[in-house]
């Protein structure tokens, strides 16, 4: 779980791209496309929607990360209902490096020596968090699913 500062500093990092998001999403995806296509062609929605849906996941994640309990809850619920896209889950590793460098860009973009190995652990680690708490969900909606 990240420390009380490495979430001060992806939230604020987080709020001062705001304007750029569309910039650090959108090229998450095409970027997959590109590296993985057999991963992208999961996906039934168009690219702008899944920047979207994932820039939506970062913000409700960040906004409940002092409150384990309910992000374990919220990232269990969305790795259930993301379980019929296993491109993420097989994929997670290079989504979350494309996702790292997408922010580090725009951060750079933003102010030049603000990406710093501090501010790229802080994000490691919320990623880690993320990720791991959706991969659970999922696997529990692939064990429900089997049971039945």
């Amino acid at each position: 779980m990240p420390t009380p500062k490495q979430i001060a500093q992806v939230r604020n990092n987080f709020r001062a791209l705001t304007q750029a998001r569309e910039a650090i999403f959108l090229p998450v995806y095409e970027q997959l496309a590109a590296f993985a296509p057999e991963h992208d062609r999961k996906y039934d929605i168009p690219m702008l929607a899944r920047a979207v849906r994932l820039e939506n996941l970062f913000e409700l994640s960040l906004l409940c990360m002092d409150h384990p309990t309910v992000l374990f809850g919220t990232l269990h619920r969305l790795g259930r209902d993301y379980a019929q896209y296993g491109s993420w889950m097989d994929a997670h590793e290079l989504l979350t490096n494309l996702i790292l460098n997408s922010l580090a860009q725009a951060t750079r973009e933003l102010s030049a020596n603000s990406w710093t190995e501090e501010l790229a652990e802080a994000w490691r680690e919320t990623l880690h968090v993320m990720v791991s708490g959706m991969i659970e969900g999922a696997k529990s909606h692939e064990t429900a699913a089997q049971a039945s």
